[in-house]
């Protein structure tokens, strides 16, 4: 992945960037979207529990091991060594996106809306009540499923949607904001790009593929 990476460091960053740009020209909706969350849980409260299920089993130990293991298992009954590497890919993706996840929260200080603060970068802080910039479980969410949705979109779609629901489970509960999230799709997309190329080919860095049936005989 580092070789993936130094040769495309400069692509890899204008689109970040810009992405970036992006997301911060959207951060005025943050309280728009906040305003009509807190609308729903005040009309419907049933959609608190539903939220709260999403959340609870959408993190590192709930969504990814489950999809881990049920990709390795149709990899191994369809002797398909792609689907495995897709299943390793997506957990590798969501270890990665979640430990820089939880490194720049920890540097942000965002307070999260339910603390009712004021909405700025607060600096580096070990209150969770500060860390709402990035999500760690939709760092991680999407982690497991876009390696997988970009190798082997059948299987990736259900597991996007998953993920799509915990994201929106993190909105409904008030732990984060539009943006916060955004910003962790944004970085579990930077590793799964190349993941994904490693899933489908075998190696990373050139696109070649490592399958024995396409090597040349000596």
């Amino acid at each position: 992945m580092r070789a993936w990476f130094s040769r495309r460091w400069a692509v890899v960053a204008a689109g970040a960037s810009a992405a970036l740009v992006c997301i911060w020209l959207a951060a005025p909706m943050d309280a728009v979207v906040i305003a009509k969350v807190r609308a729903l849980n005040e009309s419907a409260r049933q959609w608190m529990r539903v939220a709260q299920m999403f959340s609870y089993w959408g993190d590192f130990l709930g969504l990814n091991l489950i999809a881990f293991v049920t990709l390795q298992a149709a990899g191994w009954a369809r002797r398909s060594r792609a689907l495995m590497r897709a299943a390793a890919a997506g957990l590798l993706c969501a270890f990665l996106a979640g430990l820089t996840a939880n490194a720049l929260r920890l540097m942000t200080g965002r307070p999260r809306p339910s603390t009712q603060m004021r909405d700025r970068l607060h600096g580096p802080s070990l209150s969770t009540k500060m860390h709402a910039l990035p999500s760690a479980h939709v760092a991680t969410a999407f982690g497991g499923a876009l390696p997988v949705l970009l190798s082997h979109p059948a299987a990736g779609v259900p597991l996007t949607l998953c993920a799509a629901a915990v994201g929106w489970s993190r909105l409904q509960l008030d732990r984060h904001h539009m943006t916060d999230e955004l910003v962790s799709v944004l970085i579990a997309m930077l590793f799964a790009v190349p993941l994904s190329q490693w899933a489908r080919d075998g190696r990373p860095g050139d696109g070649k593929t490592s399958d024995f049936r396409n090597r040349r005989r000596p």
